[in-house]
């Protein structure tokens, strides 16, 4: 990683296109020319190696390529301005434009370089958001010489990688503790453990509500809301997508106040998304979309909950249960009337002790995630900038 030079100061006499920081000054149709990708027929759709890229990611794999990588796709329809670096060779879809010419400069620092234009801004206006490639052409950008864009690539991609090793290490903790439940609870389950119903372990299985149904708005600063985006499938938060409340209205709705060691479900719209709050998250409150399972710690513990919900027993339970009105739903009663084999108690405190240091793991790798992104997101703008160098 490259050694950072904090507010770099203006470098002598400026020459004829030249920046302030010895940066050329153009427009982005001088440094990239973009494309518009192709559509996919039937025929070349086989599965394959080769990613095919929309504009929200890698949609599939097949066994044809269009572009050799490395290369860098943007998002032309749907979602509009999002940039995608690829190091292999891909397919770019229909939805996207991408880059056919780099001119000379680097990939990876283009890559990062776009990011910091928030192309999705940039709709041509028409009934359906489009970004368009000529009016991207003529966007005015200040480029630094290849040597630095290296150097700033490096440092950057750098963070990415390492905060992609914690995020594939937690996959992998997820995975492990997965799999020793199904063996544990349902592989080897005993006929003669006591079934019962998730609320005769639980405390409390409650849900939120939206504030401005009660006439109260969301703030720009304040307690956490989550909502069913901001839990992934993996059970983690994306803390960009809380919402934010008063401390008035997060106060107004107690009812919801979430606490450490709560298991989140979602129940409206996109259903079973699980997560555990802890600490890190707190103080915070949720709408009527996420289920709170409050779980009583004299009969059972969060992690247990939290991998019940998850197997696919209760997933296939549930899957009969969920109401198809306009929006998908599940209700707290159905949750609550779950049953399931609870094991004994020396039974439950000997997977305890083995399952809770991977969710410690887990904890201090998504801490680290964090932030290491806060770290990138403060710099990628400054070193587009210039306002901070990185050493050659």
């Amino acid at each position: 990683m490259g050694e950072i030079l904090e507010n770099a100061g203006d470098r002598g006499e400026l020459g004829e296109g030249e920046g302030v920081h010895g940066w050329s000054e153009c427009m982005l149709g001088e440094i990239i020319t973009l494309q518009r990708g192709f559509d996919i027929t039937q025929k070349h759709q086989e599965p394959g190696d080769y990613p095919v890229v929309s504009s929200s990611g890698i949609k599939s794999y097949h066994n044809e390529w269009k572009v050799k990588g490395p290369g860098v796709v943007i998002g032309r329809k749907g979602t509009l301005g999002t940039v995608f670096y690829l190091d292999r060779d891909f397919w770019p879809h229909d939805t996207t434009l991408w880059i056919k010419d780099f001119h000379g400069n680097s990939p990876l620092f283009i890559s990062y370089f776009l990011k910091e234009f928030d192309l999705g801004l940039y709709d041509v206006g028409s009934s359906n958001p489009t970004l368009n490639r000529n009016h991207v052409h003529l966007l005015p950008a200040s480029l630094p010489p290849l040597s630095e864009q290296k150097a700033i690539a490096n440092l950057l991609s750098s963070l990415d990688d390492k905060i992609d090793l914690l995020h594939r290490q937690n996959q992998t903790l997820e995975a492990m503790a997965e799999t020793l439940f199904r063996q544990w609870f349902v592989e080897e389950a005993q006929e003669d453990w006591e079934e019962v119903r998730l609320s005769d372990i639980c405390s409390i299985i409650t849900k939120g509500t939206t504030p401005t149904s009660l006439g109260y708005q969301f703030t720009e600063s304040g307690i956490n809301f989550i909502k069913a985006e901001s839990i992934t499938d993996e059970g983690n938060f994306i803390t960009d997508k809380f919402a934010k409340i008063s401390e008035e209205t997060h106060q107004i709705l107690r009812r919801s106040i979430i606490q450490s060691g709560d298991v989140l479900c979602s129940i409206a719209g996109t259903i079973g998304r699980v997560a555990i709050a802890d600490n890190s998250i707190l103080p915070a409150n949720t709408n009527q979309a996420i289920a709170i399972i409050r779980v009583n710690y004299e009969k059972c513990f969060s992690a247990f909950i939290y991998l019940f919900l998850k197997s696919e027993i209760f997933q296939e339970i549930m899957d009969g249960k969920i109401v198809h009105a306009v929006q998908p739903n599940l209700s707290l009663g159905e949750i609550g009337n779950t049953t399931l084999k609870l094991p004994l108690s020396s039974v439950l405190h000997e997977f305890k002790e083995m399952i809770e240091p991977i969710f410690d793991r887990k904890r201090h790798n998504i801490l680290q995630i964090r932030t290491l992104e806060k770290l990138r997101d403060t710099l990628l703008p400054k070193l587009m900038s210039g306002e901070v160098r990185v050493e050659l």
